[in-house]
């Protein structure tokens, strides 16, 4: 360890790797139920959306600097989001289409800006160009594939919770050691 980082305390470093060790749990159980990790999304989706929505409420109510637009705008954008927070919560499948919708969108915008970077990006060698307009159009073909297919969408989603939990579970445990 460098001078400059500090040694945690041995409970600190216990837990981080019990936390990690969970983590990984989670993501073997999430590959081996995925109806697990789609119910991890669901409640991840609802506890993100009460959360900031808590959140902007209580800045638009008692954050005085503020302009009385920016505290309005806090204040409906906060009670939209409780809002849709309890309604993910009620209808979970609405959460999970909206979460596989969302994924499909980003991976079309970023397909799209993908292969304009390709495009555009002279400075950049003629292989890595064509290496990003291929990339690029993988992704979209990818999001129209999700969008006509939103099991294909879920699974996804499955695979990249499973993997985040494991990945955040050996960081947890290699920081800790």
């Amino acid at each position: 360890m460098s001078e400059a980082t500090p040694k945690q305390s041995g409970v600190v470093r216990v837990l981080r790797v019990i936390v990690g060790i969970i983590a990984i749990a989670l993501a073997f159980f999430i590959l081996a139920e995925p109806g697990l990790g789609v119910a991890t999304l669901v409640l991840l989706l609802s506890f993100a959306l009460l959360v900031l929505g808590f959140a902007r409420l209580l800045r638009g109510l008692s954050h005085k600097l503020l302009t009385k637009l920016h505290r309005v705008v806090d204040i409906v954008a906060g009670v939209l989001s409780i809002i849709l927070g309890f309604v993910v919560l009620s209808f979970p499948l609405l959460g999970i289409s909206t979460l596989v919708l969302l994924l499909a969108l980003a991976a079309m915008i970023y397909g799209i800006t993908t292969i304009v970077l390709g495009a555009v990006a002279r400075l950049l060698q003629k292989w890595v160009r064509a290496f990003l307009v291929v990339v690029g159009l993988l992704s979209v073909v990818f999001s129209f594939i999700v969008i006509g297919d939103p099991a294909l969408g879920l699974f996804t989603l499955v695979i990249l919770l499973a993997v985040s939990f494991l990945m955040n579970g050996i960081e947890s445990i290699v920081s800790a050691i």
